[in-house]
C-alpha cells in the first residue's frame, strides 16, 4: 500500500515532511508509520489532514492554529493523535479548522475551533480552541462545513450546530447561530448529509428525495437563486432519481450526487469548472458529468472547488479550481472539463482509494497479483 498526495501544502498538510506553497503532482508519502495497518479514511480541512486506519486509530498533520491536530505542535508528517489513543473511531470529518470523530459505540468526539459553536460546546463555558472532548451525542453520519456541523443519528434525524446566518443550520430564521446541537425539523429519514460553505444538503433514501437549506446564491440548493436566496428551513425537492445514491458531496458552493448506476449529477457554482463542463448551466438545474470515452465511475471526491474522480479502468480524472495545482494537472488555469491526471505508477499498481479537501488530495495505491482462487482472470490487491 502506497499513499500519494498533492496540491496546497502551506502548512504541511500533505504529510510529505515539507512546507511549501504547493506540490504540483502526486508524490509518495514516505514518512508514515501505520504499524502494519491499512488506511480506512482520510479527511481534509482548510490546511490540515486526519487519517484513520482500519483499527480505528487516528493520525494527523498540517495546520494547528486552533488545536485541530489535538496537540501542541504543527507537524508536516503524519503523527499519531495520542490524545485520542485507546479510542476506536469508525468515521471522521473535518471542517475548516475543526474536526469530529464517531466512535465504535457511535459517540461523538469534537476538537479544534469552536469560534461559532460549531463543536456543539456552549461558548460561555468552553474556549474558542478545544482539545478533544466527548459529547453526550450519538451519530451515524457526520459532515462539517466552514463554520457549522451536521450529524445524522440512528433514527435518521438531523442535528446541527454552529454559524447559521445563511440558514445553514435549518433551524428557522430566528436561530442564526447555535453552540449546542439542535434537531432540524421538516426532514424525512435522512441517510446521507453534506455541509458546504454556508449550506447543507441531505438525501432521504426512503423517499428518494433531496432536502436543502442555507445559502443559495449560486443555485447550490438546486433552486432559483432569484426567488430563493436563502432558505432557513429544509425544502424538499423531488429530482426524479429512482435509484440508490452512493454519495452526496458538497464543495463550498457546488453539490455532486453519485448514483448507483455511476451517474454523476452536479449543480451550483461553475465559475472555475466545478461542474465539469464549459457549458452554461442555468441556476437551479443540474448537469450530468461524463468521463471521456464512456468511462465508468469507481469513486469520486470533492474539495472546496475541485473534484477528483477514479474510473473503473484505473485512470484518475480531475476538474475545477487549480490555483494550487489542486487537480494535479499542469496548467496555469482552472480545469473546466474532466481531464486525465498523470500518475507515475508501475504497471502492477491500482488506485484503491481517493480523498480530497480544501485544495489538497490523497490517493492510495496497491500492488496486484493474479489470484489463484478466482477463475475469471480478475486481478486482486495484495
Amino acid at each position: 500500500m502506497t499513499l500519494w498526495s498533492w496540491g496546497a501544502n502551506s502548512h504541511g498538510q500533505l504529510g510529505l515532511g515539507i512546507v511549501s506553497e504547493q506540490v504540483e503532482k502526486p508524490t509518495k508519502v514516505t514518512d508514515i508509520h501505520l504499524y502494519e495497518c491499512k488506511i480506512k479514511q482520510i479527511v481534509c480541512g482548510g490546511g490540515h489532514t486526519l487519517l484513520l486506519d482500519n483499527e480505528g486509530k487516528l493520525y494527523c498533520c498540517g495546520w494547528n492554529n486552533k488545536l485541530q491536530l489535538a496537540s501542541a505542535d504543527e507537524v508536516n508528517t503524519f503523527h499519531r493523535t495520542w490524545k485520542l489513543s485507546g479510542i476506536s473511531f469508525v468515521d471522521i470529518a473535518c471542517g475548516w479548522d475543526f474536526n469530529c470523530g464517531v466512535t465504535d459505540d457511535q459517540f461523538l468526539f469534537v476538537w479544534g475551533s469552536n469560534s461559532h459553536g460549531q463543536l456543539g460546546l456552549p461558548k460561555e463555558h468552553f474556549s474558542d480552541s478545544m482539545r478533544p472532548i466527548r459529547l453526550e451525542v450519538k451519530a451515524s453520519a457526520v459532515s462539517m462545513g466552514l463554520r457549522h456541523t451536521a450529524i445524522v443519528n440512528s433514527k435518521g434525524q438531523v442535528w446541527t450546530t454552529g454559524c447559521g446566518k445563511h440558514g445553514q443550520l435549518g433551524l428557522g430564521q430566528d436561530v442564526l447561530s447555535s453552540d449546542r446541537f439542535q434537531q432540524v425539523n421538516g426532514v424525512g429519514n435522512i441517510s446521507h448529509i453534506a455541509c458546504g460553505q454556508n449550506h447543507t444538503v441531505a438525501w432521504c433514501s426512503e423517499e428518494k428525495a433531496l432536502y436543502v437549506w442555507g445559502d443559495n446564491k449560486f443555485g447550490q440548493l438546486l433552486l432559483s437563486s432569484e426567488k430563493y436566496r436563502k432558505l432557513y428551513k429544509p425544502n424538499k425537492i423531488d429530482i426524479d432519481v429512482k435509484q440508490r445514491v452512493k454519495k452526496i458531496l458538497s464543495g463550498w458552493t457546488n453539490v455532486l450526487l453519485w448514483l448507483e448506476n455511476g451517474t454523476l449529477l452536479a449543480w451550483g457554482r461553475n465559475n472555475m469548472g466545478q461542474l465539469g463542463t464549459e457549458d452554461t448551466i442555468s441556476v437551479g438545474r443540474f448537469t450530468n458529468i461524463q468521463l471521456p470515452d464512456g468511462r465508468q465511475v469507481k469513486d469520486v471526491a470533492l474539495g472546496s472547488e475541485h473534484t477528483i474522480c477514479l474510473a473503473t479502468d484505473n485512470t484518475l480524472w480531475a476538474w475545477g479550481w487549480n490555483e494550487h495545482c489542486n487537480t494535479g494537472i499542469s496548467s496555469e488555469g482552472n480545469i473546466l472539463t474532466p481531464t486525465l491526471v498523470p500518475l507515475d505508477l508501475n504497471k502492477n499498481s491500482v488506485v484503491t482509494q481517493i480523498y480530497s479537501g480544501s485544495a489538497h488530495n490523497f490517493i492510495v495505491t496497491e500492488d496486484i497479483v493474479q489470484s489463484e482462487v478466482e477463475n475469471n482472470g480478475n486481478k486482486k490487491p495484495l
